[in-house]
């Protein structure tokens, strides 16, 4: 009996041994996935560009298959050249920058009153007696213009400052004859039988202007005036330099207005230091009649500016004069040279050409002329 009892407990414990492993093995599989089911099916992996480089940190935006592409624009086809047409030349090199330009050691500088020289038409309509405007004759006038263009050859300058020229076919009648010029220039006012400011040149100009404005007199009616001609600017190239040169006709002492030559010197020179802060690489040079002596308001002006220098100041006074004035010999004609350092005066180069020791004129003209010698 006993024996019995043991052989069936052994049988239980068998028995329940075996249902507690068949339930272990059903609950470790709960996550497994049937491969049957297409439901439960993995997605194959996105296969990897080979040559394209991931940042593993960073995951991938996936691509929105359902969005199109946007079409690449085609590149817009080149038009072929029309070999009929001829090639745009290309800008020509300025030789002046090239390593082996030759460029000038110095200038001559002159400054000439042609006085009065009228073409042969009156203008004014009042060219009889002693009316201003006279009318030459056709051999009276070619003698002029012949006579003008001997001074103008004996001054010998590179750059020539004119006054009383009435018109640009006066001028343009003195350089041809003159020959040596590559250019002139006249700052006409644009009044009948006006006497005008002109330059004849070496070299190219570049710029040119007529200042003609209205500038400050606070002795004239207004408070304010003009130049009485025009105060001529023109800008040269020459030699590989730039040169700027100004042509001034102040006031006449003939019923004089020294307040107004005066406000003229005054407007000039604001011109002047404009110009050399504008351009600092230049010489600047004014010349012409300033219808004033050394000692007067209109050259202390400038002679007490330390931007200035006038060039013949080291001659004798008998030495410097340019014209006979009541009897007396007095300097009306003169040249400053505006401090840089593009440029310096040669001392000892400032120099009045005219036709004798004794006499203060030159030529048909009753003005001497002034020159002077300027370094680079």
């Amino acid at each position: 009996m006993t024996k019995i009892f043991i052989v069936l407990v052994f049988s239980v414990f068998v028995l329940n041994l075996s249902g507690c492993e068949e339930t272990y093995e059903n609950t470790d599989n709960t996550d497994a996935v049937d491969p049957t089911d297409p439901a439960e099916a993995t997605e194959p992996a996105e296969s990897t560009d080979p040559t394209e480089s991931t940042d593993p940190t960073e995951p991938s935006e996936p691509t929105d298959p359902t969005e199109p592409t946007e079409p690449t624009e085609p590149a817009e086809p080149t038009e072929p050249a029309d070999p009929t047409e001829p090639a745009e030349p290309a800008e020509p090199e300025d030789p002046c920058l090239a390593p082996d330009a030759e460029k000038i050691n110095s200038v001559i500088v002159g400054t000439y009153n042609t006085h009065l020289f009228f073409d042969k038409m009156c203008d004014s309509g009042y060219c009889s007696g002693s009316d201003f405007e006279s009318v030459p004759s056709d051999s009276e006038y070619n003698t002029k213009v012949k006579d003008l263009s001997d001074s103008v050859k004996k001054i010998g300058a590179d750059i020539i400052l004119l006054q009383e020229v009435e018109k640009d076919s006066c001028l343009k009648d003195l350089f041809e004859k003159s020959g040596g010029y590559d250019e002139y220039y006249l700052g006409e006012k644009g009044s009948n039988a006006s006497v005008d400011t002109g330059v004849m040149t070496k070299g190219k100009i570049t710029y040119k202007n007529k200042h003609t404005e209205q500038i400050d007199c606070a002795e004239c009616d207004g408070g304010k005036t003009t130049f009485t001609r025009a105060f001529l600017e023109t800008h040269i190239e020459l030699g590989c330099r730039k040169i700027i040169v100004f042509s001034a006709h102040f006031r006449s002492k003939n019923d004089d207005d020294p307040a107004r030559r005066l406000a003229e010197a005054a407007a000039a020179a604001k011109i002047l230091k404009n110009t050399a802060k504008k351009y600092p690489g230049a010489l600047i040079v004014m010349g012409g009649d300033l219808n004033d002596e050394p000692g007067s308001g209109t050259l202390e002006y400038f002679e007490n500016d330390s931007a200035f220098l006038r060039v013949a100041d080291e001659l004798p006074s008998k030495d410097q004069a340019t014209y006979l004035y009541r009897g007396d010999a007095i300097a009306l004609d003169h040249i400053f040279l505006v401090k840089g350092d593009a440029g310096s005066y040669q001392t000892g180069s400032a120099e009045v050409v005219k036709d004798a020791p004794s006499l203060y004129s030159l030529g048909s003209s009753d003005h001497a002329a002034l020159k002077a010698t300027f370094e680079f």
